[in-house]
């Protein structure tokens, strides 16, 4: 990648857990395509306004050239298993990586 990953987190502390998944999940899109250039990850705690509600959010932008910028916006739903970053961290890296898989396709 020619562009340092960044990562955000947004309503909660940085976790070193996640960055590190985060990090990992980023090398293994790598060896999926050696032409990613840049990538922006965010994600976004549950509010803790409601008692019930969305989980954690995952917002991923990957840049591969020629192509557009690749979105991925992952939203929490009511599922409880949004509500671990890690899920919603992995589950977001999953349908990122299906589209960069049918790019190649």
């Amino acid at each position: 990648m020619q562009i340092a990953p960044e990562i955000t987190f947004e309503g909660s502390e940085s976790s070193d857990a996640a960055r590190s998944q985060i990090l990992g999940e980023i090398g293994r899109l790598e060896t999926h395509n050696h032409r990613i250039t840049g990538c922006r990850v965010k994600v976004i705690a549950p509010s803790h306004k409601h008692r019930h509600g969305i989980g954690f959010q995952v917002h991923i932008w990957l840049t591969i050239p020629p192509h557009e910028n690749i979105v991925v916006n992952q939203t929490g739903s009511d599922d409880a298993r949004n509500e671990h970053a890690q899920v919603a961290i992995r589950d977001a890296f999953a349908a990122l990586r299906r589209q960069v898989d049918s790019l190649a396709a």
